[in-house]
């Protein structure tokens, strides 16, 4: 095969199924014969028009592969996770590339690599710019040697394996609630607590799933579509509820739940303004509020300082998660109990991207998954 297909985001909107030649990869670089990509909630955004980004670009980052050509050099220059690598090995690879280890940020906050000046992005980098293709809706990817590789478990089959993405979304969330402190005198996340996830799509569905394998004492989830609500029961929520209605009556409901007070932690997953407003009504007095759901712009929406300071709470915002939380991410796929395998809905062909983009979201999917 001397030329490649992928599906190109030649602008909001427009996606064309165009070729490229087959990458030539340098001593220090790996070819990834694409397997299986989700579509993301962001893939949806940057096809409206809601990200600043430079088109063309070949999307997708929630991915998992098969080594199809190493360069001899590529072990001794890539980051890589899970034991030695080798042509015909599954590997899945972060969005962002490895820190720079220069720029402001690398040098004043390593713990927090993805705040990196210098780093790059998987399916959101032009694919006018060398090398390409670096997006997972395509049937190969060029890997740099400032790539993150993790190798997949044995016993985890590439159909799980394609959610370790978003799933470091969701355990990456889960994680900013555990408080430095003493988990006794009632700070930060534990086994007896209460959480509130606002939003069962794909990213709160894996949420819950993630607290209840953590053993979390109350899981509470609410969401507008009923499908989603019963799904999230599945996952291992205990309790549900429907977005609908007035927020007075919402309130009444959640603090029933939760012995008058409110829940101990609320996680934003729904991406709307809104509904990070609403996570400040819901939050018992000196808990605290998760917000995962904003990556992009949606606008904005009234709040009442005075809620934050009355209540003492600690609002906690994420930009995605450090490369490590893949293995985080890969460790909870291989031992969770939450049926995952009813989490695919719908596998589309490259061909169908844009259809692919357009279900994402609506009501009967959960994630949709192109099989290049």
């Amino acid at each position: 095969m001397s030329t490649i297909h992928a599906a190109v985001m030649t602008e909001p909107g427009t996606i064309e199924l165009r070729e490229f030649p087959k990458p030539t990869i340098g001593e220090d670089e790996i070819l990834l014969k694409v397997e299986r990509t989700g579509i993301c909630g962001s893939d949806k955004h940057m096809f409206a028009g809601h990200m600043k980004l430079q088109f063309p670009i070949i999307a997708g980052h929630e991915l998992v592969g098969v080594i199809e050509e190493m360069g001899p050099k590529a072990s001794q220059q890539m980051a890589i996770v899970g034991g030695p690598i080798a042509v015909g090995d599954r590997i899945t690879t972060t969005p962002s590339s490895t820190a720079c280890g220069k720029c402001w940020y690398c040098l004043h906050m390593p713990q927090r690599p993805t705040l990196c000046s210098d780093r790059y992005v998987h399916g959101f980098v032009s694919s006018d710019v060398a090398p390409t293709p670096r997006g997972g809706f395509s049937q190969y990817m060029h890997l740099t040697n400032r790539s993150w590789i993790f190798k997949i478990p044995d016993g985890l089959s590439s159909e799980i394996a394609v959610l370790t993405e978003p799933a470091a979304v969701a355990t990456r969330a889960v994680e900013r609630a555990l408080a430095p402190g003493i988990p006794h005198i009632a700070e930060g996340l534990g086994m007896d607590k209460s959480v509130l996830v606002l939003g069962a799509g794909p990213i709160g569905q894996l949420v819950v799933a993630t607290l209840a394998h953590i053993g979390t004492d109350l899981i509470i989830a609410s969401d507008l579509s009923e499908s989603r609500l019963q799904m999230a029961h599945q996952m291992g929520a205990h309790q549900t509820f429907s977005a609908a209605g007035s927020l007075e009556d919402r309130l009444a409901a959640v603090q029933q739940m939760t012995q008058g007070v409110g829940p101990d932690i609320v996680i934003e997953t729904a991406g709307v303004p809104i509904v990070f407003k609403e996570s400040l009504d819901y939050v018992r007095r000196g808990g605290i509020v998760i917000e995962v759901g904003h990556f992009t712009d949606p606008g904005g929406v009234e709040i009442h300082p005075n809620v934050v300071c009355f209540k003492d709470l600690d609002i906690r915002g994420m930009w995605a998660y450090p490369a490590m939380q893949f293995k985080t991410a890969l460790s909870f796929l291989k031992n969770t109990k939450a049926p995952l395998d009813k989490f695919i809905t719908h596998r589309m062909s490259l061909a169908e991207t844009a259809q692919g983009i357009d279900v994402t979201g609506s009501e009967g999917s959960m994630k949709v998954v192109i099989e290049p």
